[in-house]
This record gives structure tokens, sequence and C-alpha cells, in this order.
């Protein structure tokens, strides 16, 4: 245990030694002296006059820095006008997709040991001490307990500033003591009825509706109904469906993917045919304007086509390159993608983590089987979230033909 000797003389060493900010000071340098503002604040130590320098200046924090900011302010005083104009920057800079909603910095603050969950735990702490009936609370908890490793958090920081903020949040939120009816029904038919209380409060309701039980040509209703009382109604609502190939077409749900075929020797004109026994260089382009994580690539072979493991020395045909995983060859960011299964029917490729940006991954496959294939269009997904996902035109790369002589087509 802390005695409060210790905190005594921590809170006057932090009053002592605060840093005079400049205008051009460095972005960690403005986030730790919020740092400290906040510390301060959650003591009763601080002086409305030393908010007034660093808000003035608040470009010049993260986004993690502002939600700081924020609570030392409202703990200040919560009628501070300063504080809306905050929460509203931090509102805007929200992530939104199916998986939650999060923040992500422009920069990587590795002075003060910050990461973007770390900074989405931080401004969920703001939420829920400032704004707690926001709907972007559950949503936030929602990706924090979906972006763990094993179980756990990524570090101590993560770790200890997402369980401040859960259980923040638990109490704010009053889940502990859920008590209340709720009803599903679907095109006026009951699907599932009953009573969530604290004693099943883990336990989840799984209900499935063949497509020949929907509705055709006019628009399903799923309707979701919630008593009076405390706690939270979670659902999820998926509809998974198989498509005929000529009828696909490209799909961005938070994420875009592409496939071309190239010849060994030309990286830069697509093919459309190729001779039998020749080998294939298959790229696959995906664009990620936010961070994912479980990521799952799922790109079906032509049944012409097998792809080739080139961690097998074996293949005088295979260049040299591939074998030791050669930067230029395996396209950029490959390495993200640390586990790949090469199938008869398909390459998987799967990444735990991918930041924003646009990814390259080649691979090779052989030429082995004379005819005409249709291509089925490669598909990505969060595994969790499998809404959050984006797939390839049928179109653009449509069949493979001609494989005693000309291969891909």
């Amino acid at each position: 245990n802390i005695t409060s000797d210790v905190l005594n003389n921590g809170i006057k060493y932090l009053e002592g030694n605060l840093p005079a900010l400049k205008p051009n000071d460095a972005h960690w340098q403005y986030n730790r002296f919020a740092f400290a503002l906040y510390v301060l604040a959650r003591d009763g130590e601080l002086q409305a006059g030393q908010t007034n320098f660093i808000y003035e200046h608040r470009t010049s924090l993260d986004l993690y820095g502002k939600a700081y900011l924020a609570q030392a302010l409202y703990m200040l005083d919560p009628k501070d006008t300063r504080i809306g104009s905050l929460m509203s920057e931090l509102s805007a800079a929200t992530v939104m997709s199916a998986a939650g909603a999060h923040w992500e910095e422009k920069s990587v603050d590795y002075w003060n040991w910050n990461t973007d969950l770390r900074t989405t735990a931080i401004v969920l702490n703001a939420y829920v001490q400032i704004d707690p009936q926001n709907i972007v609370t559950a949503n936030a908890v929602r990706w924090l307990m979906s972006n763990r490793t094993g179980g756990h958090w990524n570090s101590t920081q993560e770790t200890s500033w997402t369980l401040i903020a859960l259980t923040n949040w638990l109490t704010a939120s009053k889940e502990y003591e859920t008590n209340y009816q709720y009803a599903v029904g679907l095109n006026g038919t009951s699907l599932q009825q009953g009573q969530a209380a604290k004693d099943n409060l883990t336990e989840s309701v799984k209900l499935q509706v063949q497509m020949k039980d929907l509705l055709k040509d006019v628009a399903n209703y799923l309707v979701f109904t919630r008593g009076a009382g405390a706690g939270n109604l979670y659902y999820d609502a998926y509809l998974s469906t198989t498509l005929p190939v000529e009828s696909i077409q490209p799909l961005d749900q938070g994420m875009s993917l592409a496939r071309q075929y190239f010849t060994l020797s030309d990286s830069k004109n697509p093919i459309t045919s190729i001779g039998r026994g020749e080998l294939v260089r298959v790229r696959l382009t995906m664009v990620v304007p936010d961070a994912l994580h479980y990521v799952v690539i799922n790109d079906p072979l032509p049944a012409g086509l097998e792809a080739i493991d080139t961690s097998i020395q074996t293949d005088m045909q295979v260049p040299s390159s591939y074998t030791v995983q050669d930067y230029n060859e395996r396209g950029w960011g490959w390495w993200y993608f640390d586990h790949t299964e090469l199938r008869d029917e398909k390459v998987v490729l799967s990444a735990s983590d991918l930041a924003a940006g646009t990814y390259v991954y080649t691979y090779l496959a052989r030429a082995s089987t004379a005819g005409t294939f249709k291509v089925i269009p490669p598909t990505a997904s969060e595994f969790y979230f499998p809404d959050v996902a984006g797939r390839n035109a049928r179109a653009e790369f449509a069949e493979l033909a001609g494989l005693a002589d000309s291969a891909v087509q």
C-alpha cells in the first residue's frame, strides 16, 4: 500500500517541477504537462490559472493529452465551457466502425509510452467522467475488449489505463445492476424474449434464421425491444449468403482489396493468360484507412493454379529472392501477415494488427491444368467483426483460360 506521506511527497514534487511550456515545445512535452495537471486535479491541488496556457495551445496536444486536460478542467469546474470544446474535438476524431469506436493519433508519442489503444482507453475514461451516457462509451468498450492478445493487452501502460477506464465505465453504466426484459422479433414474429439480470450477465443468446425464411423483394424488419431498468442491451446481426460469381461486386466496408496476376519477368503489366507449367506472380493489394486487428484474407485459387511454398527450396524455377523473402519481391508490409496457409483451393493470410496504410503481398502459383476457369474474388475481414470487410470485383479479373499453352485469362 502507498501511504499518504508518499502521495503527498509526490504531489509536492510535481508542483515544484512543472515545466514552463513554450509555444514551440514538442507534443510529448505538452502531453506530459497535461498528465501532470490531471494528477494534480485528482488530488485537488490544481489551480485554475495553470490550465490557461496549455488550453490556448491545445493544438500541440495529442488526443490523449486533450482527454487528460478535459478531465482536469472537469474536476476543477464541471461547468467550464472549455470542456465542451475539448470533447467536441475528441468526438470529431472518433473512428467509428462495426468493430466499435477508437481513436488514432497522427504520430506515436514514444516519450510517454503511448499507443492508439492507450489513447482509446484514456479518451474513454474522459467520456465516462464527463459524458457517461454518450453512445460512444459502449462502442469504445467493445473495441478495447476485442483488441486483446491472448486475453490481455500488449503493455502495462495499455493494461493499466484500460482497466481504469473499464472499471469506471462499469460503475457509471451500472452493468452489475442489470435488470430489464427484452424481446427480439423478425417481420412480426417473435424470435426470443427473456429477462437480463446480474445472474446471467455473461450469457449470450444466439438466434439463427434461414435465408429461405426471409421475405423476398421487400425489406425485412429485425426489431429489438428493451424494457425499463439498469444495464445495456448488446447485439450483433449478420447476414451470410453465397452469391453467384457473375453477380459479385466490389465491397469496401472498412478495407479495400485488389488482386492482379503477372509474369515473373514483368511486374508492371497484368496478364490474362500464360503457358501451362509457367509461374504466375499473384499480387494482393490491401488499403486500410483505419487501424485493424485480427484480419484474415482469403484468396481463392482458380482450379488451374497451384500455390507454391517458396520456403521449400526444391523448385529450380522459383527465384531465390522469394525463398529468402526479399522486400521487393514480397511487397510492402508482407511481414505483417504472420500466418500463411497454402491450401488446395485458396491462400489464407492473417495479421494480428494492421495500421492504417497500403499493404502489398505477393506469392507464386503454377499454371498446372489446361482449361478456362472462373476466378472467385479475394475477400478480407476482421475475424471477430466480419462486417468490417472488403473484396475485389469479379468482373476485373474474371477468368483463367487456355492453360494448355496460355494458362491465365
